[in-house]
């Protein structure tokens, strides 16, 4: 079997990985289409540790299960794996339990395989209507949901969300769709295109104040440059929503600014998962916009091409086609 893999700093495609076998509970599933996320540039990168099989984004069709009802049935599949009877799962906070294993991230080898398996209770059922290419972006919208939930909208408040990569661009999509004013700021010029197909307020983020003026930010880029920016456009008693996996600062360290946080009462709140059901459920609605979002499509073979390709701000969407 192939699978692309990461040992001791080494990234490439191993052409004589073992086909793994489901056990009881698991389903042993065949990917068809895996989105490039920014955790998987993590672990290319070194930035993670972690050594296995790369990815976490899938969609595909279950080959073999214990539980028959499952054969054959198109699915997407939350990432984190806990143990059913630890504590934390027993008060369904299995997902942050800190010995949960992580698809393609933590102590389980990922999708970005020929074949893998996944718990049969982390697996969401796709329904016919939606594409195998809409379907692998259900990870991100429910981010992008989740986002909206923990920022407890009330009434129509002003939102602004910071960063221009997928998350960001479906968090401004979520966002307005809970009738809040909501503006994107980016300083790249595609996705600033794409809000304006979508109707949604668009800025360059190099020609917005610092006013200390919106209810809601929403930070998607991870930096520590960007987080500095949320707390000095939140508002007094205000909400920062840190919905971005974190990356290293480049312009070296600039510290949190627990003044400014603790003087204007600022709730700072993290997302980092969401409901793949509720994705689902969002794309069956038809009020999300989903095209344009895949920017770059590449064959299994190439997938060490494709986690290059995601590094590029200017590639939304990099998708690995498995068939």
């Amino acid at each position: 079997m192939r699978a692309v893999r990461r040992v001791n700093h080494e990234l490439y495609i191993d052409t004589d990985a073992p086909t793994p076998s489901a056990v009881k509970g698991q389903a042993l599933i065949r990917a068809t289409h895996v989105l490039i996320g920014d955790a998987d540039l993590g672990v290319a990168q070194g930035e993670i540790d972690y050594n296995g099989v790369l990815g976490h984004q899938f969609v595909g069709v279950v080959e073999a299960c214990d539980d028959s009802s499952w054969v054959g049935k198109r699915v997407v599949g939350q990432v984190d794996i806990a143990d059913p009877a630890s504590e934390l799962a027993r008060r369904g906070l299995g997902a942050h339990d800190p010995q949960r294993a992580i698809l393609g991230l933590r102590d389980r080898d990922g999708c970005l395989a020929e074949r893998f398996t996944l718990e049969t209770r982390n697996l969401v059922e796709v329904p016919e209507s939606i594409k195998d290419e809409q379907a692998a972006l259900t990870f991100s919208l429910a981010r992008a949901i989740h986002a909206g939930q923990v920022a407890h909208i009330e009434g129509r408040p002003f939102v602004s969300v910071l960063g221009d990569g997928l998350i960001g661009l479906l968090c401004a999509q979520v966002m307005t769709r809970k009738n809040a004013s909501v503006r994107l700021l980016s300083n790249r010029q595609d996705p600033l295109e794409i809000c304006a197909k979508w109707g949604i307020k668009h800025r360059r983020l190099d020609q917005v104040g610092r006013r200390g003026d919106q209810d809601v930010v929403i930070e998607t880029t991870g930096t520590a440059e960007s987080f500095d920016d949320a707390i000095r456009m939140a508002r007094p008693l205000g909400t920062v929503v840190l919905a971005g996996h974190p990356v290293p600062s480049s312009n070296g360290s600039i510290p949190i600014n627990h003044a400014l946080i603790a003087d204007k009462e600022i709730r700072v709140v993290g997302a980092r998962s969401g409901s793949l059901s509720e994705g689902i459920r969002a794309m069956m609605s038809g009020g999300i916009d989903l095209s344009g979002l895949v920017s770059k499509r590449f064959r299994f073979e190439d997938s060490i091409g494709a986690l290059r390709a995601a590094q590029d701000p200017a590639n939304l969407g990099v998708l690995v086609v498995m068939d």
